[in-house]
């Protein structure tokens, strides 16, 4: 990481980083979740389910595993824009846990979200005070982080990604109501206390699952916003749990990134600055 770099994420909990993938990485990316979002579902490889289960092709959802789909996607597990965060975060002992391909639409029939609009939630709440987030020797230690890697634009107003800066280092509970909702009950009122993201396709956003984010109601009917989740944890937290159909696709070095490993092994993988995956 660079100094800014670190500094960035120490203040605000996340990192934009911007025109990582360009020309036609990018497009190969596109279209290789282009393939998977309209793929028939008689069609698709084993475990490539979605989130609903019955989601029909070209619908707005989770399309699980989405970056072993295609190796322009797989790519971005450790491209190298995000690869010195990766091995910082975690000291050298990184895992690779989940990849998700997420693909929103406008949905009119989206719920309100009660006292909690945009739904706003972080690793505290399902994790309780397992996540750390600690700096030591002028290097963090991150056990719990998603790189987002964005392939289609957001723009300013059209919703998506909120974020509270700072909230990673809070020692308190957030408030239920901290937000007010908004006429719909979906969005909250605008309040400074929150920040709407917009990243262009190609950009990679790295947040710690410390910080509190939610999703304000995407609002383009003629435009989708579509990334993938990539999720990183420390080789000896938690077990691999990627079915054994996806780990079998990926090239040697993906598939010694998902793997759990003891606090003192080192992986062949983190010896590389920059990753090349065997083809």
């Amino acid at each position: 990481m660079t100094p800014e770099q670190r500094y960035l994420f120490d203040v605000t909990g996340y990192l934009h980083i911007e025109g990582a993938v360009v020309g036609e990485a990018l497009k190969e990316a596109q279209a290789a979740v282009d393939r998977y979002i309209h793929m028939p579902l008689e069609e698709r490889p084993e475990e490539f389910t979605t989130r609903p289960r019955d989601l029909e092709p070209g619908k707005g959802g989770r399309y699980e595993h989405g970056f072993a789909f295609d190796r322009s996607l797989e790519a971005m597990t450790v491209h190298p824009a995000i690869w010195p965060l990766v091995k910082e975060f975690t000291f050298d002992k990184p895992r690779f846990v989940t990849g998700t391909l997420t693909l929103e639409q406008h949905n009119p029939d989206r719920q309100p979200m009660g006292t909690n609009p945009a739904g706003l939630h972080c690793a505290r709440e399902g994790r309780h005070w397992l996540t750390r987030y600690e700096v030591q020797n002028n290097q963090i230690y991150c056990n719990d982080f998603v790189a987002f890697f964005y392939l289609t634009d957001v723009q300013p107003g059209d919703g998506g990604l909120i974020v509270i800066p700072g909230s990673h280092k809070s020692k308190f509970e957030r408030p239920e109501d901290l937000l007010t909702p908004g006429p719909d009950g979906i969005d909250p009122e605008q309040d400074d206390v929150f920040t709407n993201l917009t990243p262009k396709a190609g950009d990679f956003l790295v947040i710690s699952e410390l910080l509190t984010h939610g999703v304000l109601r995407w609002k383009p009917k003629d435009r989708d916003r579509r990334f993938l989740i990539l999720r990183y944890r420390p080789q000896y937290d938690g077990k691999q749990s990627l079915p054994e159909k996806i780990v079998d696709r990926l090239t040697p070095e993906v598939q010694e990134l998902v793997q759990t490993a003891s606090y003192g092994h080192t992986k062949e993988i983190v010896k590389q600055d920059v990753v090349q995956l065997t083809v």
